[in-house]
């Protein structure tokens, strides 16, 4: 039987019904597809609107927090938080920097406390200066320092020499020039014809 056959049977027996028998069945064919619809549809559509409840919800609290912020901080009180905030960033990176800074000289401080060869290339400057300004060398010691109270103090030296006064002046002139810290602490000087000089002097073992 085709489609057009089943409708002429339809139409055959509604024309042999009362006007009120067709319209209960209109109602009862009606009646199934609700109820259909609703078994089959209604779990679909209740998870639907849960989920449309929940994000209304969800953006009326986001759209309160909003309005309660706005209430409490005015776009003044905003645009001035947001420069603190440059300016915190600001001094972070600056700190950051002088970090790194302090701790690079840290390093570089320890590495030159320790350099021997350092030490050994000054008290060879001694003899060379010496004979650079025409001075005899008449003495010369080292050793090291016994001193625990004062950091990267690392040799004694004495030093005695022979020469005139304007050479002698050059050549102590050259010791405190040094690549590493020195310090003339104590100096006698006595002529006759030339001068005699006696130098002690303190090094560190650390660079300028």
């Amino acid at each position: 039987m085709n489609l057009e056959d089943f409708l002429g049977d339809i139409d055959k027996s509604f024309a042999q019904k009362k006007q009120q028998e067709i319209y209960m069945t209109y109602g009862m064919v009606a009646a199934v597809l609700i109820f259909l619809s609703y078994f089959l549809f209604w779990d679909m559509a209740e998870q639907g609107y849960k989920q449309t409840v929940a994000e209304t919800k969800a953006v009326e609290k986001k759209l309160r927090a909003d309005q309660n912020f706005l209430k409490f901080n005015t776009l003044a009180k905003i645009a001035q938080l947001k420069a603190e905030t440059i300016g915190y960033k600001s001094q972070f990176i600056a700190l950051k920097d002088q970090a790194e800074y302090i701790k690079y000289k840290i390093e570089q401080i320890s590495s030159l406390y320790y350099d021997e060869q350092a030490w050994g290339e000054f008290i060879d400057s001694i003899s060379e200066n010496a004979k650079k300004y025409g001075l005899r060398l008449r003495y010369l010691s080292n050793e090291y320092s016994d001193d625990k109270n004062t950091f990267g103090h690392v040799l004694d030296i004495e030093v005695k020499t022979v020469g005139s006064f304007h050479r002698t002046m050059k050549f102590m002139n050259s010791l405190e020039k040094s690549f590493l810290v020195v310090d003339i602490h104590d100096l006698n000087l006595s002529a006759s014809q030339k001068v005699k000089t006696n130098l002690k002097i303190s090094v560190w073992g650390i660079t300028y």
